[in-house]
């Protein structure tokens, strides 16, 4: 059984089960993760130290692409190529 907060493992004879008004069962490993969820109303997600915080962050990392390192050579060509200028269209005001 997991915590319903951080998702950590609850040890047998541990932690403590909260039944909402609805019939669902929350299960909380300690008070700490309790108070976040019922008290705090904290989003899991958003708490660091919880296991859905953790996933999302690894998908937020591997989701945004790694910068490409360019090579000397690549950078000294980009560097030679001129740049060419926008003209300007002059309009007569009257």
């Amino acid at each position: 059984m997991n915590c319903s907060f951080c998702g950590h493992e609850i040890q047998p004879g541990t932690g403590s089960i909260y039944v909402t008004k609805r019939g669902k069962a929350l299960y909380f490993c300690s008070s700490k993760c309790q108070k976040n969820l019922l008290k705090l109303k904290r989003k899991p997600r958003r708490v660091r130290w919880t296991d859905e915080y953790r996933d999302e962050k690894s998908i937020r990392i591997r989701s945004m692409a790694a910068p490409t390192v360019l090579k000397k050579e690549e950078k000294k060509e980009i560097k030679k190529k001129p740049e060419k200028k926008k003209e300007k269209k002059k309009t007569k005001k009257k």
